[in-house]
């Protein structure tokens, strides 16, 4: 088993917990944009005092760290319309489409701006694991949701803006860069991208009383929490491609991680469940053994 993949199954792993928090911030109704802001200035600060133990030189600015952190800063739009997307539609329909779209995505991004090529095998564990989820989107589902339309919007915004991220992300790994001076740069761009959305919709004056009054306890926490399970997620996708994993193949992997908040939603908040999701997660679980 290469070591590439084992990287892509526990970064899956670490992002399914993280984006559960996503489920909690939009049923407790944070403010989204003030989420993200703490969850970006967390990862930032959090990657220093480990860069200066480990001796790395993350104060480095040139093409491919500011290219990062444009990649957070795309990231940070994603994570924004994520709490909102679930704000409309339960999470057994955003992540199922979600999952579909961004490694789709991303699958066309690395065959055209990479020369990414797959067998057979790993086509099918593509293919079955992007279009199997759709099993968990049903007529019935229609009448369970706040908003239907609004969320598919959000969905297919999120995913656009996520699979441009995680290309970012692909061309900087290549170039040699370190995998911590990359995540620390992403960091840095999802907090800069999340205060310049905070900005446009507030304005210039009023936008740290607004984060001030937004802020709370409990928000800071899972904020900070999620920040710390998505950044060794990140990290472990992005050591993936440097140890040969291809944009396709890892992001597929990684939007494996739909199926923890999927449960965890199911359990903490008593989403629908039923036999059909369980069969579609079961096959989702098959892809991995056929990507892997």
């Amino acid at each position: 088993m290469e070591i590439w993949f084992i990287a892509a199954v526990l970064a899956a792993v670490l992002a399914g917990v993280s984006n559960f928090y996503f489920k909690i911030a939009a049923s407790r109704g944070y403010n989204a944009e003030v989420f993200i802001l703490y969850g970006g200035l967390s990862s930032s600060i959090l990657i220093i005092p480990i860069a200066l133990i480990l001796n790395y030189s993350i104060w480095q600015i040139n093409f491919f760290t500011l290219m990062m952190t444009i990649g957070g800063i795309i990231a940070s739009l994603g994570g924004i319309m994520k709490v909102y997307a679930l704000r409309h539609v339960d999470s057994t329909i955003f992540f199922p489409l979600f999952k579909l779209l961004s490694p789709g995505l991303a699958i066309i991004f690395g065959i055209i701006w990479f020369n990414e090529s797959f067998t057979s095998t790993e086509w099918l564990g593509m293919v079955l694991g992007l279009t199997v989820p759709l099993m968990l989107i049903t007529k019935a589902e229609n009448g369970r949701q706040n908003n239907l339309k609004a969320g598919l919007i959000f969905v297919l915004l999120t995913a656009l803006v996520s699979a441009l991220a995680a290309a970012v992300g692909k061309f900087v790994i290549d170039s040699g860069i370190q995998v911590l001076v990359a995540l620390f740069y992403s960091s840095v761009g999802v907090f800069i991208g999340t205060l310049i959305t905070i900005i446009f919709k507030q304005g210039f004056r009023p936008t740290f009383n607004h984060i001030k009054t937004d802020s709370n306890f409990k928000l800071i926490l899972h904020s900070s929490l999620r920040s710390i399970f998505i950044s060794l997620a990140f990290y472990l996708v992005l050591y993936a491609y440097t140890k040969g994993g291809t944009l396709g193949i890892v992001q597929t992997i990684h939007s494996l991680y739909i199926l923890i908040p999927i449960i965890l939603s199911i359990i903490f908040y008593n989403e629908h469940w039923n036999l059909q999701k369980a069969i579609a997660i079961t096959l989702s679980i098959l892809s991995l053994a056929l990507l892997g």
